[in-house]
């Protein structure tokens, strides 16, 4: 009896011991797992994106007033008064057309002086041509020499005064006028009737229709690389007449080159001017009058070989241009994953997405992290 309740007993105690052992087991385990836990909660975490192949497009888009390829400045002779000014801003003329008209009371009264003078000179011709007939009459070679030689030197000065007249009259016919070097649209008037000419800037200013106009565009240099000299470019007019105009590139200059009349954006480019080409298209349409907004779009793709990635997973230092990849390490409790650094070259960006040379397809890399990461370091992946 005694044997079995001995017996009995320390069966009791095996069982408690067992219940005990794996009970303390189970803690640690759950301690363990709580605590790689609370250990990941502290990880930094991080957004991730899947390496992909493709083509980088990139997307230019800008807008500049039409202004016009040639302006022509004309003004009349200074000195000379406005008597009345013939055309107004925003006129349309032609070659040759009468501007503005001019008086010059000095010229005026320069040509009839010389014309007196010249009077003058016949008056006195008519008494030298009778005292060459006399001279002849009476047979005195002395005085008949002398008097052919009296009238030819007369002959001379009427000669010149005839050829100072008609020049004074041909710049007094000129000056009275002020024409129009081409066909175009009067685009600013100074002159003003009473006051002398070209009193500190172009009587009339003349924009050239017939050469057509143009806007300046600063376009990205890697864009730019893609685009041939003579190449058609469809636009967008604004406003109320909006419609679609061609344009043809007629110049692509380096950085710096800029005037203040453009204005776009680019995807992914940098601001600065080193960077940039100015673009200049020309357009012929002859229903354009000038100050029109054009908006142009230009689509380039990139080429082709590159991984696509998001512009916020590439990095740089000193060093060059990275990104961090994500690599999966086998745990006791579980798998890990770590930040690897990986070079990269970057080949093209827009505003979203980088194409790079250094990582393959279906790789996952980081594009959000909430904290610094260093080579190496243990992340948490979120959604």
């Amino acid at each position: 009896m005694e044997m079995n309740t001995k017996n009995g007993g320390q069966a009791i105690h095996k069982r408690w011991l067992h219940l005990v052992t794996v009970l303390i087991i189970t803690l640690l385990g759950i301690s363990t797992l709580l605590s790689n836990t609370l250990y990941g909660l502290t990880l930094p975490k991080v957004a991730v994106q899947i390496v992909g192949a493709g083509q980088l497009v990139q997307t230019f888009k800008g807008s500049a007033f039409l202004k016009a390829i040639e302006v022509r400045e004309v003004s009349g002779q200074p000195g000379w008064n406005v008597t009345k000014v013939l055309v107004q801003e925003g006129d349309i003329v032609k070659k040759g057309q009468v501007l503005v008209q001019y008086n010059n009371d000095e010229a005026l009264n320069l040509l009839q002086t010389e014309k007196n003078t010249l009077n003058k000179l016949l008056l006195s011709m008519e008494k030298l041509e009778y005292d060459y007939v006399q001279a002849e009459h009476n047979e005195d070679k002395g005085n008949i020499l002398a008097a052919k030689a009296a009238v030819d030197s007369l002959k001379l000065d009427i000669s010149q005064q005839q050829k100072r007249i008609q020049d004074l009259n041909a710049k007094w016919i000129a000056n009275q006028s002020l024409f129009a070097p081409c066909d175009g649209k009067v685009a600013g008037i100074n002159a003003k009737e009473g006051m002398p000419a070209n009193a500190g800037a172009p009587d009339v200013r003349i924009l050239n229709t017939q050469q057509g106009y143009k806007i300046d565009l600063l376009i990205p240099t890697s864009m730019a690389e893609s685009l041939l000299l003579g190449e058609t470019i469809e636009t967008q007019l604004s406003g109320p007449n909006n419609r679609a105009v061609s344009g043809k590139i007629t110049s692509l200059v380096g950085a710096g080159m800029g005037n203040g009349s453009t204005s776009g954006t680019s995807g992914g480019q940098d601001d600065k001017q080193s960077d940039m080409t100015q673009m200049t298209l020309s357009f012929q349409d002859a229903s354009l009058v000038g100050n029109e907004r054009v908006e142009v779009a230009i689509t380039k793709k990139g080429p082709s070989g590159g991984m696509l990635v998001s512009k916020t997973a590439v990095r740089s230092d000193p060093t060059g241009s990275f990104v961090y990849a994500i690599e999966e390490r086998k745990g006791p409790l579980g798998n890990a994953f770590h930040a690897v650094r990986r070079k990269v070259t970057v080949l093209e960006s827009n505003e979203q997405a980088a194409a790079v040379e250094g990582l393959f397809a279906q790789e996952s890399v980081i594009v959000e992290s909430s904290e610094p990461l260093l080579d190496g370091s243990r992340v948490r992946i979120v959604e």
